[in-house]
């Protein structure tokens, strides 16, 4: 995944390491069209669950009757819907990826929630917002572009004191990760970090931990990749004969049969937290 691209929550598969694929001048559709296609596609861009979305919320302690929300990384916005939904605030989506945002622009006039949600096209790492504006920052599978510590460090000034700032994130739940699955994540630079080495990053960066669990299987295998596993289906059929899909679509199928694998080992959990008032 391009450093400067909120575009997607974790996969495991990050575009720069797929746009090495030599381009084909016969196929109009590059290899990030290939990929862009896929995650347009699908109803979330990362595993989750509105379940999910809606216990982290409800682990926030207090907020204004209509707090400033701050959606990082949102995708189509299926998690920004939700919030939407509970929380009777503001909210700012950002994504690097105006399809993205034009599908959240579309289902917020459907859902009559226009007037609480806007679009802005930026880069994570390079917020174009004030200091201490948001009430609350949330994202959902897209910290790892930043990295979790770094992450943290950076948003926590767009946040008021006494805001609350909530990720989901790729987690081990064991000490080290099988060495297969080492080895499958590192080309796309993926470095996992076990629950307690990341409560003391929080820790580092100077949030308080208000809690944490993690997401369940499902949020994996039947809201990610059994809608993906179609969506791939299609473009093999489509597009099978040409040499980069073919490479993006067998490197973001071997992704689910890690998972499968070895998804007792890791997964995502959420963090609640809170920026001190002093």
């Amino acid at each position: 995944m391009m450093q400067t691209r909120a575009s997607f929550r974790y996969t495991g598969i990050r575009p720069q390491a797929l746009y090495t694929i030599r381009p084909n001048p016969l196929d109009p559709m590059a290899s990030e069209d290939y990929f862009h296609q896929v995650f347009l596609s699908l109803p979330r861009q990362g595993p989750g669950y509105s379940e999910a979305t809606r216990k982290a919320w409800s682990m926030i302690p207090a907020l204004p009757l209509h707090p400033n929300i701050l959606d990082v990384g949102c995708g189509t916005g299926t998690q920004t819907r939700d919030l939407a939904a509970i929380s009777g605030g503001t909210i700012t989506a950002v994504d690097n990826y105006q399809q993205f945002l034009d599908r959240v622009a579309d289902w917020a006039i459907e859902g009559g929630y226009s007037q609480r949600i806007r679009t802005r096209q930026a880069s994570m790492d390079d917020l174009p917002f004030g200091k201490d504006e948001f009430d609350v920052i949330w994202s959902e599978g897209a910290i790892d572009i930043m990295g979790f510590e770094k992450g943290l460090t950076y948003w926590q000034d767009f946040l008021k004191k006494g805001g609350y700032i909530v990720v989901s994130d790729l987690t081990l739940f064991t000490e080290t990760a099988p060495q297969e699955l080492a080895d499958f994540w590192k080309p796309y630079g993926v470095t996992a970090c076990n629950e307690e080495e990341k409560v003391k990053q929080i820790e580092r960066v100077g949030l308080r931990l208000l809690g944490k669990f993690r997401i369940e299987e499902k949020g994996w295998v039947e809201h990610f990749y059994e809608p993906m596993a179609k969506v791939i289906a299609d473009l093999r059929k489509k597009h099978g004969d040409n040499p980069e899909c073919s490479a993006i679509m067998d490197a973001l199928s071997q992704e689910d049969v890690m998972y499968r694998k070895y998804g007792k080992l890791y997964g995502y959990t959420f963090f609640i937290m809170q920026k001190p008032r002093a």
